[in-house]
């Protein structure tokens, strides 16, 4: 600091006569507002870039809230009238529904966000609604007829059918994970014989 002080002292004279080049104020100028915008527009790319997470997120938790509201959360009916609903299918209910629960999660996690996520969440979603009204008319059936083994049956057998094909989502999405570690495997395998041979 004590050095460019010196040397405005000594020059002084220059500083106070000397006049800048013609432009300079234009160019001057036109640097700041240059400047300016620059900043302006990485201000706004960092804003669309937390808009862009937001909504993703917004996205995956209302999924998730239309999973739980359609197949996993009890009907109000059913939770009023617990005493009409026989310990068998509360049993059934509670056990799939668990292991429902455990594999929607791992699908959440592993489909992540984007256009086949997304199509995923569709599929999932109509199928589970599907598979619910089936299950509850099932359930209206046995409970109000003969509590027939076989109702019983078909309605164990849609809980195993949801967990069938959430089963055969996770391995669809799990397949294309297994192909890239594979390819990459290989590719480390090819490239140290190549550096052994050269």
């Amino acid at each position: 600091m004590k050095t460019i002080q010196d040397f405005i002292r000594n020059h002084r004279q220059d500083f106070d006569e000397g006049e800048p080049r013609s432009g300079h104020e234009e160019r001057f100028l036109a640097k700041l507002k240059l400047e300016d915008q620059a900043k302006r527009s990485v201000q706004y790319t960092t804003i669309g870039k937390w808009f862009k997470i937001a909504a993703s997120v917004l996205i995956i938790a209302s999924f998730g809230a239309a999973i739980y509201t359609i197949m996993l959360r009890p009907d109000q009916a059913v939770l009023a009238g617990k005493n009409t609903t026989p310990d068998e299918i509360r049993e059934i209910e509670y056990y799939y529904t668990s292991v429902s629960d455990q594999k929607l999660r791992t699908i959440k996690e592993m489909a992540g966000s984007g256009p086949e996520a997304e199509k995923v969440k569709a599929m999932i979603s109509e199928q589970v609604r599907e598979l619910k009204v089936s299950t509850e008319a099932l359930k209206t059936e046995y409970i109000e007829g003969k509590k027939d083994e076989r109702v019983l049956n078909a309605i164990r057998n849609n809980y195993r059918v949801l967990n069938g094909l959430l089963d055969h989502v996770i391995n669809q999405i799990d397949q294309p994970r297994h192909k890239i570690e594979e390819s990459s495997k290989n590719n480390l395998n090819i490239g140290y014989h190549e550096t052994k041979f050269c």
